[in-house]
């Protein structure tokens, strides 16, 4: 195993350490050593890969904000319909969180936190642009709702994330004929009628 296999291994089960951490005991009670001992590794090490705690957890962000946007594109094609790829994005979105319910429930209480700064938003917005530029495109095209883009694609978010939390918490069984509905009612909803 070569030192740089090695050191990635090790940053990313410092990753995955923090990440169970947080889920099951929240930010404030997953101290460094705790987060060391989860990953396997000595606390110095954390300290060669992150400055602090909060670098950790910015780090963390920005890898979950990867997946989820190599998430969005998994079989986008350009050429394909505009509906058929709003529902394809709506659907991998859905898919992702629920299959990786660590890295939604993280994003989730993160986003809505006084820890995420400005910039390390602004820092990670690259990862799901392509979406943010499709949903553009679809108000200048007339085919959504003439909005602003961001809240249209807050509101899209908001649709999918609400799907996932309640099929996560077992309130309501997200079958795929629930699925298709969910999907259609978040076009209906934005679409020009």
């Amino acid at each position: 195993m070569t030192r740089q296999t090695s050191d990635t291994e090790k940053k990313l089960a410092i990753l995955d350490a923090t990440l169970r951490l947080i889920r099951n005991n929240g930010f404030h009670n997953a101290p460094m050593s705790q987060v060391a001992k989860e990953a396997g590794v000595g606390t110095g090490t954390i300290y060669h890969h992150f400055v602090s705690k909060e670098s950790i957890i910015a780090a963390l962000y920005a890898q979950q904000k990867e997946l989820m946007g190599r998430a969005l594109m998994r079989g986008d094609k350009p050429g394909d319909n505009y509906r058929e790829r709003f529902f394809r994005f709506w659907m991998n979105l859905y898919k992702h969180f629920v299959n990786h319910p660590d890295g939604f429930l993280f994003l989730e209480q993160y986003s809505n936190s006084p820890y995420i700064t400005g910039s390390t938003r602004q820092d990670n917005e690259h990862f799901y642009a392509p979406v943010v530029a499709f949903i553009t495109q679809g108000v200048k095209n007339g085919i959504l709702r003439n909005m602003d883009p961001e809240l249209l694609v807050a509101l899209i978010y908001g649709n999918i994330t609400t799907c996932v939390k309640l099929h996560l918490s077992g309130q309501i069984k997200m079958n795929p004929a629930r699925l298709k509905q969910a999907a259609q009612a978040t076009w209906d909803g934005v679409k020009i009628d």
